[in-house]
């Protein structure tokens, strides 16, 4: 075959300027260390033109942290470096022709303790709306496992534990659930108050009056507001024995609620026990103004009558 010389000279001509487009490319060189300043090795870093959206490249840190992109057109560049177990890393540059653009050294920094990733984030939040769906359909079983699922991934979570506690509690297992919400109030002021309710409320069930009453006690020392505790912590007191710990939970009740027909009842009795014949008509006849007909009303009236006629 012969060969026609315009096709060799234009041949010729293309091939030099691809190699004159080739030689004006630029490279990219960046290294990556932790917050100790040890290189991080195996880092993904993905290289995108900056607005562009589309042309990309990647490359990996090597052992000593080093990255590299070489064949790269000038331009403005994203970079995102990527590794489990460190929080993404986005950097830019500018790449010109005929150079090397060289970022100098960044620090990756570690996820926190109890800090996600980002596929660990879309996992939880996954597993929270699995969650809400099985607790609200009653599916205490498949609740648990959403949670214990959960708990592996933010073990750190006082809030898992909390619902953990809770879905044992709805499925009757008290000493796990005990166990959670200890765990949690423990490790958690904001949340020990309704932690130690909980655990109180499990104990006055089963008739555990000294341990119910301890629980409450530990809820009373981190708010005492509410006179329904302290009035439940005072019962409690009472069954397990503890008259002098019943007495004043009686009157710090009705501190916050002066109104509280029982509490008056309550110190009533204690006061005529104590012989305090004055004390205990005084509380008698508060509980009958405040609560005329309720059950232990002619009880009460049955004793102020016979605290009278003995004083006579």
């Amino acid at each position: 075959m012969k060969w026609n010389r315009t096709m060799i000279a234009f041949s010729v001509v293309g091939s030099l300027v691809a190699i004159d487009a080739f030689a004006q490319l630029g490279s990219i060189r960046g290294k990556l260390v932790d917050e100790e300043g040890n290189p991080v090795a195996d880092a993904e870093c993905t290289i995108e033109v900056a607005g562009e959206g589309g042309r990309r490249s990647k490359t990996k840190s090597k052992k000593g942290g080093d990255f590299t992109k070489g064949g790269v057109r000038p331009g403005m560049y994203s970079i995102l470096c990527e590794k489990e177990g460190f929080r993404k890393l986005p950097l830019q540059t500018q790449v010109s022709a005929f150079d090397q653009a060289n970022l100098g050294q960044h620090v990756f920094y570690r996820l926190a303790p109890g800090e996600l990733s980002e596929s660990q984030h879309a996992r939880a939040t996954e597993l929270l709306e699995e969650f809400n769906m099985a607790s609200e359909s009653g599916n205490d079983e498949e609740t648990l496992a959403k949670l214990m699922e959960l708990q592996e991934m933010m073990p750190e979570s006082t809030e898992v534990t909390f619902n953990i506690a809770a879905t044992y509690e709805a499925m009757g297992d008290k000493e796990n659930a005990i166990e959670k919400y200890t765990e949690t109030a423990e490790a958690n002021p904001n949340l020990a108050y309704d932690s130690w309710l909980a655990v109180g409320e499990m104990h006055f069930k089963d008739r555990e009056w000294a341990e119910a009453a301890g629980a409450l006690r530990k809820a009373i020392d981190i708010k005492a507001v509410d006179p329904v505790v302290m009035f439940s912590y005072s019962v409690y007191s009472a069954n397990a024995g503890d008259a002098l710990s019943a007495k004043t939970g009686y009157e710090k009740t009705l501190e916050l609620d002066p109104n509280h027909a029982l509490a008056h009842y309550q110190l009533g009795l204690a006061a005529v026990s104590e012989t305090e014949s004055d004390v205990a008509i005084h509380h008698f006849e508060q509980f009958l103004s405040l609560a005329p007909d309720h059950d232990q009303a002619e009880a009460a009236r049955g004793v102020i009558k016979a605290l009278k006629e003995g004083s006579q």
